[in-house]
């Protein structure tokens, strides 16, 4: 027992069931141990998956965002979620035994939603299931799916760039992913194809379309717009590389102009899921008006 400012009697908050609920989550983090170095080191080896990194702070920004709201909530428990954490272990330990590193990273999520359910109750739950939800993206696809998607996205970027390089009066030849220029030839490499760049694009929309209240079939189509918006944003980058090889030869695939290349249409792709955003919620109110 407290007292206030005028002497008055103020209960002291129990700490008992964040204590548990911070035990409960160090010892699902203490369980997975042996399966994030493996997933990190992947995200440094392969530039596509860098964004991996950032999915966790983002993840813990969604939930500190919800702190109010979480800290009004009475603490319960949720027989619900023992199944949910029987499931994502079961799954651990099947992916680890069975070398399917993919089953134990997805499994992650899936027992700290259990965990925070079983420990926590519903009503805290409901407001952070968003962010625990959102450790999906920072799971790499697994290998015998992400080569050969890869490799066709290669190629459907370098047939779209050489029907399009004529037309911007570039001459080009295309064998398979090589796009051979007068001067130099080019090669839409796997780092270059648009799978990074609609993965990326929708970590980015389903952490934005978090950020503040939206009607959910506006937060489902900021997801959605990854797809069309990273496969737009990637040609773009590819036709605007291969224009800057054509008319200044190598010196246009310095590591620093490229890199600056891709930045830029990546910032004017996020502008455009902002103007998308914008006009669906003023497309919402007309509506509800």
């Amino acid at each position: 027992m407290t007292f206030g400012p005028h002497g008055r009697a103020v209960p002291r908050p129990d700490l008992a069931p964040w204590a548990w609920l911070g035990l409960g989550v160090a010892g699902v983090f203490v369980a997975y141990a042996p399966v994030v170095p493996s997933m990190v080191a992947e995200w440094v080896q392969f530039p596509s998956l860098s964004h991996g990194f950032a999915i966790p702070l983002i993840a813990a920004f969604l939930v500190w965002g919800r702190r109010a709201r979480i800290s009004a909530e009475r603490f319960g428990t949720s027989a619900i979620g023992i199944p949910l954490v029987a499931l994502g272990l079961m799954l651990l330990v099947v992916g680890s035994l069975g070398g399917e590193s993919f089953l134990a990273r997805v499994s992650l999520p899936l027992t700290l939603l259990g965990t925070v359910l079983y420990l926590a109750g519903p009503g805290v739950t409901r407001h952070v299931w968003a962010g625990i939800a959102y450790l999906i993206f920072m799971v790499p696809l697994p290998f015998v799916f992400l080569k050969p998607l890869t490799y066709q996205s290669q190629l459907f970027d370098a047939t779209l760039t050489a029907r399009a390089l004529p037309w911007l009066g570039v001459p080009v030849l295309q064998e398979g992913i090589f796009l051979h220029l007068p001067n130099i030839s080019l090669e839409v490499a796997p780092d270059c194809s648009s799978v990074p760049a609609i993965a990326a694009l929708a970590a980015l929309g389903a952490a934005y379309a978090q950020m503040k209240p939206r009607p959910a079939w506006i937060r489902v189509l900021l997801v959605v717009a990854a797809v069309p918006l990273g496969l737009g944003s990637n040609l773009v980058r590819i036709i605007l590389t291969a224009l800057s090889a054509y008319h200044f030869g190598r010196a246009a695939l310095d590591n620093v102009v490229h890199m600056f290349n891709g930045t830029t249409v990546f910032l004017a792709t996020v502008v455009l899921l902002v103007v998308l955003d914008t006009v669906l919620l003023r497309l919402d109110r007309t509506k509800a008006g």
